[in-house]
């Protein structure tokens, strides 16, 4: 590859960001975030694109779409289109094809001197990756162009070479004369054409240096370049980025613990001056202030300049942080949205947690507790429900059987808590709704804390009933007995088995768990009322009869959370739930 020319070093940046220039609708004020439409309906529309950021120029042309942003993009600058490219074509590590051929079609369609001017300033790497996945390089001074192309040819007009342009569209389909051709391939075309006519010893480089290397060397030195531009941008490696995800001790939190504007690291220019003011790119910043959630209005509520500045460039920065921690790809919108969403509602938490819904206590937290803090506040904070769950799931009385015993009601929302990011269940909701959300609320904490304690306290009462791990660990003879696979199995399943036995031997205490036998069941279900036209009743006797059991089984420290799993348990006595009950041996043939 050429030598790649000396740059002058950057100058040093705070914690890994770049300077970060202030965009003009302020923070909280509600004015309409600046669009294509808007840039382009200005005096001076190139100045004006020119002067955005490239990664805000990344958002304003993903929002309005690749296809319809073709004046936008005429007007840009090549460091701004090296920086769109950065966000645009990579997945992880990889340039990805289909994105690749939407771009070279857009870049395309530029003068033969903005694309000569665009591709000088990319990575020499990436354009050579590109060139090398999309076709076939000849050089005729050593060897000859086969007879017919696999896509499209195109010889230089040096005359040194001969390119078969295959394009991205469909790069594993034939390509000639009953293939249509990619429109990538013709667009790839009309840019080395433009690159030769915009300087033909650049061109002549790349194409040499294309055909002397390797796919997996030009990427890998093509995603070097580009990490350490994102890394400018706030987009961390993905383990500095989990630093935003380490838990604290949330009583260390508090407002005012800072001066305003001195928790936040001030931007740099272009020069390392620390006046300049910072920007956030609006899609970002919009998706995250507006609304009534406790940031959204407590951001709202800073009047200051400098404080709206501080908190545009601190948002951003955490924001890039969470999306490389996630590893998710700036241009996957599903995913960036529900990040974003998830980000708000840990904000939001923090703020409750601090504030709670005292106005001007939210607004005092985010003017004097570092942005960072707050999120890893709302961390923390779901983190200490989703460890409870965790524990009792690993180390639970019954943890050693394997068995998850939460009961339909609650093992749904368990699974949601303990999540690689914890969610709350829908059905935690009140009233319960079928969609899973970020917390949000410390009412979030303590509705699902409560799931927890109840699922403990259910396996307590088993405990206290005489159901015993070892008589579930695999292999389980009763559960064989039974013929029930042990997904099936729930403390609900095992509570009923115990409770009926006990209910038809008054005199008998806590016994080892055993399958009950088919005649049992129909003597349990015999005492049953059966008003007419109604489901089957528990009769008075019973019931006093299962509590005073339930009751002696529970620990005094559990008192309040085994209460709904007891009025649970003796509703599914009447009708008679699911129970354990014993396979009539098999007979001889």
């Amino acid at each position: 590859m050429p030598k790649r020319p000396t740059k002058p070093p950057a100058p040093p940046q705070p914690d890994n960001v770049v300077a970060l220039s202030r965009y003009r609708a302020q923070l909280g004020r509600g004015r309409k975030l600046r669009r294509a439409e808007a840039l382009l309906a200005g005096p001076d529309p190139e100045r004006a694109v020119r002067a955005l950021p490239g990664d805000e120029l990344y958002y304003v042309i993903h929002e309005i779409g690749l296809r319809d942003a073709g004046d936008v993009l005429a007007l840009a600058r090549p460091e701004q289109v090296r920086t769109v490219l950065d966000f645009a074509l990579w997945e992880r590590d990889q340039v990805v094809p289909e994105r690749a051929g939407e771009w070279l079609e857009a870049i395309a369609e530029a003068p033969y001197e903005t694309v000569g001017e665009w591709v000088a300033g990319l990575d020499i790497e990436l354009f050579a990756l590109l060139l090398r996945q999309a076709s076939r390089i000849y050089d005729l001074t050593q060897e000859e162009a086969p007879e017919e192309p696999e896509g499209i040819f195109f010889p230089t007009p040096d005359g040194f070479f001969v390119l078969d342009v295959i394009g991205f569209d469909s790069p594993d389909a034939p390509r000639g004369e009953e293939s249509p051709v990619a429109p990538s391939a013709r667009a790839l075309v009309r840019i080395v054409d433009s690159l030769y006519r915009a300087d033909k010893d650049l061109a002549r480089r790349i194409l040499v240096g294309a055909r002397a290397e390797m796919d997996s060397e030009l990427e890998e030195l093509a995603f070097r370049w580009r990490q350490g531009r994102m890394a400018d941008l706030g987009f961390a490696d993905y383990y500095e980025a989990l630093e935003v995800y380490r838990e604290l001790d949330p009583a260390t939190v508090r407002i005012g613990e800072t001066k305003p504007g001195s928790a936040r690291v001030r931007p740099l220019d272009d020069r390392g001056g620390v006046d300049a003011p910072a920007r956030a790119p609006a899609a970002l910043v919009e998706r995250l202030t507006r609304g009534a959630s406790p940031f959204a209005r407590a951001a709202q509520g800073l009047t200051a300049e400098g404080e709206i500045a501080d908190l545009h460039f601190a948002l951003v920065a955490l924001t890039n942080r969470v999306l490389a921690a996630d590893r998710i790809t700036p241009g996957d919108d599903a995913a960036v949205t529900t990040t974003l969403e998830r980000l708000l509602a840990t904000l939001d938490l923090a703020l409750d947690f601090l504030a709670r819904g005292d106005l001007p206590r939210e607004v005092e937290a985010v003017r004097t507790v570092a942005l960072v803090r707050l999120f890893r506040l709302g961390v923390s904070l779901a983190g200490k429900v989703k460890r409870l769950a965790t524990t009792l799931r690993r180390r639970g009385p019954f943890a050693a059987t394997g068995l998850d015993l939460a009961e339909r009601e609650d093992a749904t929302i368990l699974e949601a808590v303990m999540r690689a990011r914890p969610m709350v269940s829908g059905l935690a909701d009140d009233p319960p709704t079928g969609v899973d959300r970020p917390f949000r609320t410390v009412t979030d904490l303590a509705r699902v804390g409560a799931v927890v304690e109840r699922a403990a306290a259910a396996e307590a009462l088993l405990l206290g009933l005489g159901v015993t791990p070892g008589a579930l660990a695999p292999p389980s003879a009763v559960l064989e007995a039974a013929g029930v696979e042990p997904v099936a199995v729930d403390a609900g399943l095992l509570a009923r088995t115990a409770l009926v036995a006990r209910l038809l031997d008054p005199e008998a205490g806590p016994a080892p768990l055993a399958a009950l036998a088919p005649e049992d069941v129909r003597d349990f279900e015999a005492l049953l009322e059966h008003p007419k036209g109604r489901p089957a009743r528990l009769p008075e006797v019973l019931r006093k009869r299962a509590a005073a059991i339930l009751d002696g089984a529970t620990p005094a420290a559990l008192t309040g959370a085994a209460a709904p799993v007891r009025e649970r348990w003796l509703a599914s006595l009447a009708p008679l739930e699911p129970v354990l009950v014993a396979r009539a041996p098999a007979t001889a043939t």
